[in-house]
């Protein structure tokens, strides 16, 4: 027998809030306490920002348990059930893949054609780094602040999908069917807003086909993984210098 409780709708209002206030949170972290970090410590740039991310991630990642908790989801199992962590299916290996081909063709797209207008009418390029993810690539000893960077990783994964698919998302289907997908994609958008409007216009397709992947599947792992697959190795082979 399934521990889990009728699942209570949320409203537009109250989803809004549980997306912005983490995004103020992080607009802070990004442009005051990264910067401020950099200036007065000696430490790698990459190293700051694995801070500053660190301490908006943790939070999400706790928030979401302590809203379960809230709703009256208390054991290991109720939490799991509720957050839609469950097996994958065949099927659901079929979104992630097809999900994370559609994001990565749509991206390329948006890249390619912003070099397009700009060879063409001589409009700027989109730029893909926002001034505090800027740095240079790991050597020598420096690659160690890859373990630094999995510590930030796990938390960014599991305490966004948590929060915004595995919390959130089931509460908006049970109000707004199915266009929640569609209401959590854009208040995703909004958490994203201290990336800057080029990156943002770079990150729709993930904005939109993540969700829309965990809505149809129910299983915030399929979110995790196409997070993880179109993030993860990004960041390394950048922070390697195989990517400029």
């Amino acid at each position: 027998m399934s521990d889990i409780k009728d699942i209570k709708p949320i409203s537009l209002v109250y989803s809004f809030l549980l997306f912005l206030i983490p995004s103020i949170y992080f607009v802070l972290i990004t442009y005051l306490l990264i910067p401020f970090i950099n200036s007065h410590l000696e430490i790698h740039p990459a190293l700051s920002w694995f801070i500053g991310a660190s301490l908006v991630f943790i939070p999400i990642f706790i928030l979401a348990i302590i809203l379960a908790m809230k709703d009256g989801y208390i054991t290991r199992k109720q939490i799991f059930e509720r957050f839609r962590l469950k097996k994958l299916s065949s099927r659901d290996w079929r979104y992630v893949v097809i999900s994370s081909i559609i994001i990565l063709v749509s991206t390329g797209a948006i890249m390619g054609f912003s070099k397009f207008l700009n060879i063409k009418f001589g409009i700027s390029e989109l730029q893909t780094t926002p001034p505090f993810l800027k740095f240079e690539a790991f050597v020598g000893k420096e690659r160690f602040l890859l373990i630094a960077w999995l510590f930030m990783f796990f938390f960014n994964m599991f305490g966004e999908e948590i929060l915004w698919r595995g919390y959130i998302l089931p509460r908006q289907e049970v109000k707004f069917k199915r266009y929640s997908w569609i209401i959590n994609g854009v208040f995703w958008i909004i958490f994203h807003i201290c990336f800057g409007l080029d990156l943002i216009i770079i990150l729709l397709p993930i904005m939109f086909v993540l969700p829309y992947a965990v809505y149809k599947t129910k299983n915030t792992y399929v979110g995790v993984l196409i997070h993880a697959i179109l993030n993860g190795p990004m960041f390394i082979m950048v922070s390697l210098g195989f990517i400029h």
